[in-house]
């Protein structure tokens, strides 16, 4: 009798199991479809007539348009800058920032976790209080301020250096990463003789290699897509536009069909896009390693 409805018990656990696996792969999949919609409709639309106004969706047809993308190469170079130098120029423009930022900020982020010294939590905190100031705030006067004392208008200047000083942002992800890794391997290499800036470079950073990735993904995404400080700085030098300058000056000097506005967003996608695909596995282990420490 026991082991009848033991087996009886065993029948519904597992017909509960797979019920409750469908669905939740199903809400995965739904989601999944969610936010992969905008990417496939903007895809489908950039492959009509480039003069097209309408909004086709990714429907069977006799042909395939690439005029939309032949267009936006044309154009962008009926404006001053190809679409290469727009691309190039984006790169250069975001790379120092990035690389260098996310390293100061990774170096600030180890001091306040495992270094006591005076004033620290007061430094922390007023560097995480920077974190709640809209940039819009900021934006006037520091145009002026790099305008009028630093002399850098009509240059990139102002789009690499700040930038290269770190963020709250990314010294508050990496300051939470640093605190779950274990002290008794830097105690370890103390004992051993290694400094500081040792144990630095050859325990933390190896160890926190997906959370300086994820942040370095996270920090390329939101200089890449930047507009307006690009539209502040460097829009009234064509030789010097990025990507999302010349996507935007191309849609205003041709009106806005939507074809073109769709393969120019397409083409601009590109990078990050890549750039996820490379490295997605270090951004989610990143991620899920942070949250659950």
């Amino acid at each position: 009798m026991i082991r009848k409805e033991a087996i009886v018990h065993k029948k519904q656990f597992k017909a509960t199991y797979y019920i409750g696996k469908f669905f939740a792969y199903l809400t995965l999949l739904l989601t999944s479809l969610f936010f992969i919609f905008p990417f496939l409709y903007a895809l489908g639309v950039s492959f009509n007539d480039p003069t097209s106004a309408s909004f086709e969706w990714l429907l069977p047809r006799e042909t395939i348009d690439i005029g939309s993308y032949y267009k936006f190469f044309v154009e962008s170079e009926a404006n001053g800058i190809p679409v290469w130098r727009a691309f190039l120029n984006t790169i250069l423009y975001v790379s120092p920032p990035i690389l260098v930022g996310v390293f100061c900020s990774a170096l600030a982020a180890y001091s306040f976790a495992r270094i006591n010294f005076k004033g620290k939590n007061i430094v922390f905190y007023g560097l995480l209080t920077t974190m709640v100031i809209p940039g819009i705030v900021t934006m006037v006067p520091s145009f002026l301020l790099f305008q009028d004392f630093y002399k850098w208008d009509n240059t990139p200047l102002p789009l690499i250096v700040p930038g290269m000083f770190g963020s709250a942002m990314t010294m508050l992800f990496l300051y939470q990463y640093f605190r779950t890794l274990p002290k008794e391997l830097e105690e370890a290499a103390q004992i051993d003789g290694m400094s500081r800036f040792g144990i630095f470079f050859k325990i933390i950073l190896p160890l926190s290699f997906p959370a300086i990735i994820t942040q370095i993904i996270l920090s390329f995404n939101g200089a890449y897509n930047d507009y307006m400080g690009p539209l502040l700085y460097v829009n009234s030098v064509p030789s010097m536009k990025t990507m999302q300058l010349l996507i935007v000056s191309t849609q205003t000097s041709m009106g806005s069909p939507y074809p073109l506005m769709m393969a120019a967003s397409i083409i601009g996608l590109i990078p990050t896009l890549l750039l996820y695909i490379f490295a997605q596995k270090y951004f989610v282990e990143g991620i899920t390693m942070t949250g659950i420490k």
